[in-house]
């Protein structure tokens, strides 16, 4: 048996941060996507191939011995594999390519264990629902990273534009997809500024930073989740430039948290003074990757920006999903 998945890689359009803290997101799938290649094993071994590393292990060791399973580059691949490894009937041979580079903050993580998930959800013939596959691919990540929103997973799963809203307080998470009418018009432009910082450590710093103002820093949060739910109401409403204008003022807030930076600003600024470009502001946790410039017609850079390397892509309503080859 054969079997090919994909799921989208994604970008967040609006909530960084404020979403670790309870408050809503709104994310995008991108036209850039995660592949993989099954093929069942009759030797029990499970193989998998990737850019990032090559590594063999029995169906046995993943049973039993699942802490010995481990490879610091595939640890979504693998722990995917470990939570459904009583009901893999047999060996894998497992390809897995991409699209884009896992430099670049376009949730690579993310979309391969959608993809994972839903592969082996086919495979396995489970039947878990696209919620319990995010329930499931939360747990993972936090296993791994300790933290994490899921705002990510969650895009790469649903495809689309997704509004996301936390589990808190005892309430399961809302993953809302909207119209895709919506996302036909938005044109999105990355750069990338040259370099990232973790996700984790620029976390830490913002902790840091705050510890003495702590109830300032709720305020702020309480302002990027209002400012992320009217933007996400202005888009419903057809109305881009209201939602580019909160764009604009969510990168201020950004700002205000502490994690822009003189490159992202000079990136920020540079996209904004194109003709047609809506909004512009930073893409993900800040202090380095990417700067995303909003439109709802393609734009053309200019020189000043031709240094950096740049992407055009556009929302895709294409979630994570799996193809039965033979």
């Amino acid at each position: 048996m054969k079997w090919f998945s994909r799921a989208p890689a994604n970008i967040m359009l609006l909530g960084e941060h404020s979403v670790v803290c309870g408050h809503p997101a709104l994310a995008c799938a991108i036209d850039q996507f995660m592949e993989i290649e099954w093929q069942a094993s009759d030797d029990a071994l499970i193989c998998i191939q990737s850019a990032l590393a090559d590594y063999s292990f029995s169906l046995q060791e993943l049973r039993e011995m699942p802490e010995k399973v481990d490879h610091p580059q595939l640890r979504f691949v693998i722990e995917a594999l470990k939570a459904f490894a009583d009901s893999l009937p047999h060996g894998l041979q497992i390809e897995i390519r991409s699209e884009f580079s896992s430099t670049i903050g376009f949730g690579s993580s993310a979309a391969v264990l959608a993809a994972m998930l839903d592969g082996l959800n086919t495979i396995c013939h489970t039947k878990l629902n696209r919620d319990a596959l995010f329930a499931l691919g939360h747990q993972i990540i936090l296993k791994i990273q300790g933290r994490g929103s899921g705002t990510d997973l969650a895009a790469s799963l649903c495809g689309g534009i997704l509004y996301y809203q936390p589990a808190i307080d005892g309430q399961a998470a809302v993953l809302k997809t909207l119209p895709e009418k919506l996302s036909q018009s938005l044109q999105l432009t990355l750069l990338y500024s040259g370099y990232k910082t973790p996700t984790a450590v620029v976390l830490q710093q913002v902790a840091t930073h705050w510890q003495q103002q702590p109830g300032l820093l709720k305020n702020l949060y309480d302002l990027m989740g209002d400012t992320t739910q009217s933007a996400t109401a202005a888009l419903q409403a057809g109305n881009l430039q209201a939602f580019f204008r909160l764009g604009n003022v969510y990168q201020g807030l950004m700002d205000a948290l502490g994690v822009n930076d003189a490159k992202l600003s000079q990136l920020v600024y540079g996209l904004r003074a194109i003709e047609g470009m809506g909004s512009a502001k930073i893409s993900g946790s800040g202090l380095g990757d990417c700067v995303l410039g909003l439109s709802n017609t393609p734009v053309t850079l200019p020189t000043a920006l031709n240094d950096y390397v740049s992407f055009s892509v556009k929302p895709t309503p294409r979630g994570a999903a799996t193809e039965t080859l033979s």
